[in-house]
Formats: C-alpha cells, sequence, structure tokens
C-alpha cells in the first residue's frame, strides 16, 4: 500500500478566540470559571496537534480571523485555506475553514480546482435561516490529488447549536445541494460539528438511518431527499485487524468534568464511493484534547480517517 494513495481526513472545533477585545494583561489570565484557556494558550497546542497526527486535510469549525492567522503562522508554509466569515461572506466573525497541506517543499499533493459557499438563504451573508440562533455556511470545495489523479469533493459545515429545525433543515440542504455530486466519479467528504447525535433526526437524514439504534430504516422524510445518503466513517472500518474506532467514543467534552461529553462530530463519505468504488476506510479515531498539564486545546476533540483510493 502506496502511503500516497492514503488519504487523513479530519474534523476539528477549535474553540472560538472568546478574549479576544480583552487587554493585555487579561490574555495573561490561567483558566476562566468554565475552565477554558485564552486562545494564545491553546493554539500551539493544537496546531501541534494537527501537525503530530499527520493530517492531509482537515475541516474546522469556530475560527475567527486572528486564529486563522495564527494557525498559518505555526502550521507553516505547506499549508492553505479555503473559507468565509459567515456574517458578511468574507471575514467577519467565524470561519467556516478547510485546511489542507500542501508539502511544497516536496511535490505539491492537492490542487484546489474551485470552490463555493452555501449560505441557508442564498445571497443574504448573516442571515439566519427556520429557528436558527446563528448565520450557518457550508464551505465546499473540489481538489485533484496529484499523487493519484483522484478528484473529491470536501464539504464542511457546523450545524447550529439552539434552533433543531434550522438543524434538521440545514442537513436536507447539505444533502440537496450534494446529490449532482454523487452521481459523479468523485468522492464527497462531509465533516463538521453537526450539533446533533446519531439518534437526532439531522444524523438519520444524511445516513439513511443505516445507523440509527432502531428498527425503522425507512426513509427519514417524505420528499425522497435521501437519494444517496452519507456513510459515516467510524462505521465503516474495512481493515478487519481493527475492532472499532481508536480512542474515545465522545468528541464533545466542554472544558470540565461536569460537561456531558457527546459524539457530535462526524466524518462522513458519500456511500455510493463505498459500495461501487474502491475506496475503503483503514481506520477512524477520536483523538485527546486534554493532556497532563491539565489543558483543554479545546472543549472538542479531533477526529481523523484514513481513506485509500
Amino acid at each position: 500500500m502506496s502511503k500516497s494513495n492514503v488519504l487523513r481526513v479530519a474534523t476539528f472545533n477549535i474553540r472560538y478566540d472568546s478574549s479576544r477585545g480583552l487587554t493585555a494583561s487579561s490574555l495573561e489570565r490561567t483558566m476562566d470559571a468554565s475552565g477554558e484557556m485564552p486562545w494564545n494558550s491553546r493554539k500551539r497546542k493544537l496546531a501541534d496537534t494537527i501537525l503530530f497526527h499527520r493530517v492531509d486535510i482537515v475541516g474546522l469549525q469556530e475560527v475567527l480571523k486572528n486564529q486563522l492567522l495564527d494557525l498559518e503562522a505555526l502550521l507553516g508554509q505547506d499549508w492553505r485555506w479555503v473559507g468565509v466569515g459567515r456574517d458578511d461572506g468574507k471575514e467577519a466573525d467565524f470561519l467556516m475553514t478547510g485546511l489542507f497541506n500542501i508539502p511544497i517543499r516536496t511535490i505539491c499533493r492537492f490542487c484546489m480546482l474551485n470552490s463555493n459557499i452555501t449560505l441557508q438563504t442564498p445571497d443574504v451573508p448573516g442571515s439566519k435561516g427556520w429557528d436558527a440562533d446563528l448565520p450557518r455556511v457550508v464551505t465546499q470545495a473540489r481538489f485533484l490529488d496529484l499523487s493519484t489523479g483522484k478528484k473529491f469533493w470536501f464539504i464542511n459545515t457546523h450545524l447550529d447549536n439552539a434552533g433543531p429545525l434550522a438543524r434538521e433543515e440545514s442537513a436536507k440542504l447539505i444533502l440537496r445541494n450534494s446529490q449532482d455530486l454523487f452521481k459523479s466519479p468523485d468522492m464527497v467528504f462531509l465533516t463538521g460539528d453537526f450539533n446533533c447525535e446519531e439518534n437526532d433526526e439531522p444524523y438519520k437524514l444524511l445516513t439513511g438511518k443505516k445507523y440509527a439504534n432502531n428498527n425503522d430504516k425507512s426513509q427519514s422524510d417524505n420528499t425522497n431527499l435521501v437519494l444517496m445518503p452519507f456513510g459515516d466513517t467510524r462505521y465503516e472500518i474495512s481493515n478487519k485487524s481493527i475492532e472499532t474506532s481508536y480512542g474515545f467514543s465522545n468528541t464533545f467534552t466542554g472544558f470540565s468534568s461536569s460537561v456531558k461529553p457527546v459524539r457530535i462530530d462526524f466524518i462522513m463519505l458519500n456511500y455510493n464511493s463505498l459500495e461501487a468504488q474502491n475506496v475503503k476506510v483503514l481506520n477512524h479515531g477520536t483523538m485527546p484534547n486534554l493532556y497532563d498539564d491539565n489543558m483543554h486545546i479545546s472543549d472538542h476533540r479531533p477526529v481523523v480517517a484514513d481513506l485509500i483510493f
């Protein structure tokens, strides 16, 4: 198996910089009441996590412009990004960002062919849909892997934290916009913080209820949106020597033990690639976000999957 045929995909909600706007002395504080350390303390270990796990492409959530600039400096010149701010479609507030590794000192592996942004209300940056608490966007980009000649789409999103209808309708919107992509020979990845668990409707919509913990495998929606659903890479591991996903099960931890951990961050792949094409999930893992110094690098754990195609 050639390393160049293996693609390491990750998703990581890095927790926005809640210290922005504070004075310099405030930035030197150790830990707030929730257990959160300031971004200035977290950023180096967060970047080290991405580098240590040798990620090829990662979907990030809750990225502010100053955080993106920090990551650019810390990750080095091998990395590029694509994304826009959710408030103005440019740079304001959170950027829904995809980072991809281009080892320019050796050979350029990835070439981004094109990208676009999907808003809940098209052409109105900063708009909120349904019962959403905040504006939400989807970043979508198409890549060419120059080492294999294969093309793939990478979709990254962050569903609303407060509105159940917004999460469900956003899942439908993602599916609707993905159907034409599913018909192409390209793989389609979907990463993100979905703010929902496996038994919630958005997850069941996106996966066609394949993994839901119930006996009802019928379509979740009578409009027949789920023509070709996504597969959850956690449950599609083809390597029989690996019993299950590596590491933790839950992906959101908060910053203290008083927070109930849940699994809400997913790496998905269009299921027709898993069934009809020579695409295999080699492994899947949820990595630590807390180390011996008792500092959480984020309130989410990074999720990683290796695929061969």
